[in-house]
């Protein structure tokens, strides 16, 4: 693959909603699986509508917040993509680092 087809494979990727949706449920998956392993919401809107609506009803809440965003400005959706890549691998490291310290 040239790099001129991979860097248009990335921005399509980049583009796409279906990345979009899947960012949003590795986002939603690893954040509750944090929260049963002890972990608490960094994001100050999100941990606000978790102390009404409790831990999955505030992570739900700002999900649907973020689809009904993204998903109707299409220009957005690479930089949504781009930030939730980050946001879903740092849950990762921090998964990673909690199941290190219940051992």
């Amino acid at each position: 693959m040239t790099t001129i087809a991979l860097r248009n494979e990335t921005t399509r990727l980049l583009r796409s909603r279906y990345t979009f949706i899947v960012l949003q449920v590795l986002d939603l998956a690893t954040t509750l699986l944090a929260f049963h392993m002890g972990a608490f919401e960094m994001n100050p809107l999100v941990a606000r509508f978790a102390s009404f609506l409790g831990p999955v009803g505030g992570v739900l809440c700002s999900k649907a917040m973020a689809c009904l965003i993204v998903l109707r400005v299409r220009r957005l959706m690479w930089v949504a993509n781009l930030l939730y890549t980050g946001v879903v691998g740092w849950n990762c490291l921090i998964l990673l680092a909690l199941s290190h310290a219940h051992r």
